[in-house]
């Protein structure tokens, strides 16, 4: 079984993305997750990813694609379960002005819209902007369609 990460900060677009790639079965031999499906992986037992993973294999009977803010270092925490042959992660990104539009955008009910909560989004992108030689690939969708970017993602995963 193959595992496909989308990660990146709140915002950025990585549920928009799962959803697009999944409603419009661009990838027809994976089943596509985003982490907020997969219900009690917030947990207090394990790493959310590692329970995030391991409930998506026993959800699927193909390869996995899976949205969530999960860097390579989250991932060096566990031991990846046996089922998981190979991954490959994709880092999805916009500016710091378009993160800040978006996420006041969103749903009061989300509370993604105080400083602080956007702060450490900002904090933790650049952080992974930092670090996004770990990813096999970066996208930057500031100025980009979702169709555009699910294409790109499609691409990069059909070349696998």
């Amino acid at each position: 079984m193959k595992l496909i990460l989308i990660s990146s900060v709140c915002g950025v677009g990585k549920s928009t993305t799962c959803e697009y790639i999944k409603n419009n079965n661009l990838l027809e031999d994976y089943i596509v997750f985003d982490i907020d499906d997969l219900v009690n992986v917030h947990t207090n037992e394990g790493n959310i990813y590692e329970n995030a993973i391991k409930k998506a294999i026993e959800l699927s009977n193909k390869d996995i694609i899976l949205g969530s803010c999960v860097c390579h270092s989250d991932l060096e925490k566990f031991d990846m379960p046996k089922e998981i042959e190979s991954y490959k992660s994709i880092l999805i990104t916009c500016s710091n002005e378009e993160l800040i539009k978006r996420l006041k955008a969103r749903d009061k009910n989300r509370n993604c819209g105080s400083e602080e909560f956007i702060k450490g989004q900002i904090e933790y992108q650049n952080y992974l902007l930092d670090h996004k030689n770990l990813f096999d690939l970066h996208i930057d969708n500031t100025n980009t369609s979702i169709e555009e970017i699910s294409k790109q993602i499609t691409n990069y995963i059909m070349k696998r």
